[in-house]
């Protein structure tokens, strides 16, 4: 190669070359199938940064492509002709169409009615051209949709961090590992969306030593430091079980509540299982998951997390394999964001590497790879005094069923050697630490008082966020219209109202008033010993029902006692119960199973055939209960719960109260 040409191919992997002409293209393509061949000796840059309506230049040897021909752009299929405008022994220029997107393209030459393919080229549409800072592998300019810079954006590749110049320019030296690029969005802004996903990531395309752009545009928003957080536990769509049908209720639900909020701001994040894997082999997967948010949610941001079913089962002792359609089709399994003056990180704690692409998926829980050093590199960024909220799918904390208000870490130990939540824990000391995740589809809530986490010396929640689908769709599918978890916390989600640095937080069921926070069940009334079974006939299948659900309601044994679930519970809210007389009565916490998750999902779900194992899915013991001895059975009872932030939730409970599905039914 001549030194000519070798300049120009430098000077082309900065840049294209631009012109201010714009020359019309056709959409004719030459017969014939394209071919590659070596007739022609061009040397293709794998990326070019472009000004719309600019041109490309490309290297040549002996003059074989000439302006008699047409140059085709092809992407998904998509064929675009583009005209040679000006061509040399050593060179080829040709124009491109305003309408062409960012993209990697397959780049044919047409001549003598034959294509002819010369290569791929990554062409990246830029408003102008910006240099390539010294090092980098991955740069670009991070500014408004009017076109002014921002300044001191995070940029990272998931391993290493940097922020944009005073121009809104970064550069990065990456290794392109994880394969994406993401700006953490800062505050004051929020990101063009595609739907309701954020524009705030985009993959790598090219080799790791050839350097790409990859820039983002946000929008100045005014009055982010209140602002509210709508928390999306799993939701397991998998088109069965009516679950669309379902899901369809949850979104209108959601677009209610943010038109009566309509003067506030508000965000979604979801907390993984958006999927279910096991039926990606029968027709529904993350594209179709991100086809249907975006047909029944409008103008919200939502901001992803993956779950152990957004892992694809086919991948291999792989994490970046089982992270791959996550990443190509919704967002990365670790990145961070700012909201006012609130920093969100979202981690993968679902470790695939022991995947074999055929058996259970046996996955660990651990926040596994590069995640805590690149932890540590975000939150250098990120004042002591800023609230961190790390956003995964699976908890930091299991719960006691025999304790109340008491939990243990989810640590490394010789029976479990992956879990690393102490680490994470230690990855964010010195700041006030909140973890938010789904996963179990019940709830609870750890405070910096409860134990382990106040042996911490800063501040360490958890927030065990109810799921969307509640029990898997199944309660709403046997016993339409009543959906419930199974801790018998209705089908919902979370509302986290923030005020600057502080946090109130709310839970709201599916087509209930948000002012809902328990239910109260008279015990005279919930007697399970009599249900007819019409499919299950195994007697240890039905040994086990008896065990866990009849007799703890068995006639007699809870003579006249009320119990109260209360599913938003955490040990600083309080419970106050009274005879409509004024006569105070003791509200004991105790471990309980929720009536109503027994008669709308257990019973109907371990009936559906002939069962001859214990299923995996059914009513779960929670702490969340209080447990009420009344004087009578008739004595009506006023119920007042409080939560931690002085919201006072009262119920005039008139006993008798009969106890059925269709009572708690909704349309």
């Amino acid at each position: 190669m001549t030194q000519k040409i070798s300049n120009l191919l430098k000077t082309m992997l900065v840049a294209a070359l631009l012109t201010g002409s714009a020359v019309s293209c056709k959409d004719d393509n030459p017969n014939g199938n394209s071919t590659v061949t070596n007739e022609f000796n061009v040397t293709v840059p794998e990326n070019v940064d472009l000004v719309k309506g600019g041109t490309i230049t490309i290297p040549q040897e002996g003059g074989g492509i000439t302006t008699s021909e047409k140059i085709y752009l092809e992407l998904s299929g998509k064929l675009t002709a583009c005209d040679i405008i000006e061509a040399g022994a050593d060179h080829f220029t040709f124009s491109v169409p305003a309408n062409i997107e960012t993209g990697t393209y397959r780049i044919h030459v047409g001549k003598n009615g034959q294509r002819t393919l010369l290569g791929t080229i990554k062409i990246t549409i830029v408003a102008r051209q910006i240099p390539i800072p010294q090092g980098a592998t991955v740069y670009g300019i991070i500014e408004t949709s009017d076109g002014k810079p921002v300044a001191n954006v995070v940029v990272s590749d998931g391993e290493n961090c940097t922020v944009t110049n005073a121009e809104g320019i970064y550069g990065l030296a990456s290794e392109k590992e994880q394969g994406y690029v993401f700006m953490s969005v800062p505050s004051g802004y929020e990101p063009e969306t595609n739907g309701v996903f954020p524009k705030m990531y985009q993959r790598t395309a090219l080799s790791k030593d050839v350097p790409e752009n990859i820039s983002f545009t946000l929008n100045k928003v005014d009055g982010q430091d209140n602002f509210k957080v709508l928390f999306f536990g799993d939701m397991h769509l998998a088109n069965r079980s009516q679950d669309i049908v379902q899901y369809k209720k949850f979104c209108t639900d959601v677009t209610t509540y943010k038109g009566d909020h309509a003067s506030e701001k508000i965000y979604g994040i979801t907390l993984g299982d958006m999927t279910w894997d096991q039926y990606w082999k029968n027709g529904y997967e993350l594209p179709n998951y991100v086809k249907t948010i975006n047909e029944n949610i409008k103008n919200m941001t939502i901001y992803q997390v993956i779950g152990n079913h957004d892992h694809d089962p086919k991948a291999v002792a792989s994490n970046k394999a089982a992270t791959s359609p996550m990443l190509t089709h919704v967002a990365p399994a670790w990145y961070s964001f700012n909201i006012g003056q609130i920093h969100f990180v979202v981690l993968d704690n679902i470790d695939c590497q022991l995947y074999d692409g055929v058996a259970d998926r046996p996955y660990k829980q651990s926040v596994y790879g590069p995640q805590l050093a690149w932890l540590a590199k975000d939150l250098s960024y990120v004042d002591k005094s800023t609230p961190v909220y790390v956003v995964t799918h699976g908890s930091q904390f299991s719960y006691s069923t025999s304790v109340a208000n008491s939990y243990s870490l989810r640590a490394k130990s010789s029976s479990n050697p992956y879990m690393n939540a102490d680490q994470l824990i230690a990855a964010c000391a010195g700041y006030e630490v909140h973890f938010v995740n789904g996963h179990l589809h019940l709830q609870h809530t750890v405070l910096p008082t409860d134990v382990p986490a106040k042996n911490y010396n800063h501040p360490v929640y958890e927030h065990n966020i109810p799921a969307v689908c509640g029990d898997w769709w199944y309660s709403g599918y046997y016993t339409p219209g009543v959906g419930v978890c199974c801790d018998g916390t209705p089908y919902g989600y979370a509302i986290f109202d923030f005020t600057g640095k502080n946090v109130k937080w709310n839970y709201k069921g599916t087509g209930m008033d948000e002012r809902i926070q328990y239910r109260a069940y008279d015990l005279n009334n919930v007697d399970f010993s009599n249900v007819q079974w019409k499919n299950l006939k195994d007697s240890k299948v039905i040994k086990t029902f008896t065990d866990r659900y009849v007799t703890p309601y068995a006639s007699g044994t809870r003579k006249n006692q009320v119990l109260v679930n209360v599913w938003n519970w955490n040990s600083d809210c309080k419970i106050e119960v009274k005879t409509v007389s004024g006569k105070t009565l003791a509200a004991t916490q105790v471990v309980a199973y929720d009536p109503l998750s027994i008669a709308a999902l257990t019973i109907p779900y371990w009936d559906r055939d002939a069962l001859t194992s214990i299923p995996g899915t059914g009513t779960s013991q929670r702490f969340h209960f209080f447990q009420i001895q009344c004087p009578d059975a008739d004595t009506d009872l006023e119920i007042t719960v409080t939560d931690k932030f002085g919201n006072v939730y009262k119920e005039i409970m008139e006993r008798p109260k009969a106890f059925s599905t269709d009572a708690y039914r909704l349309n």
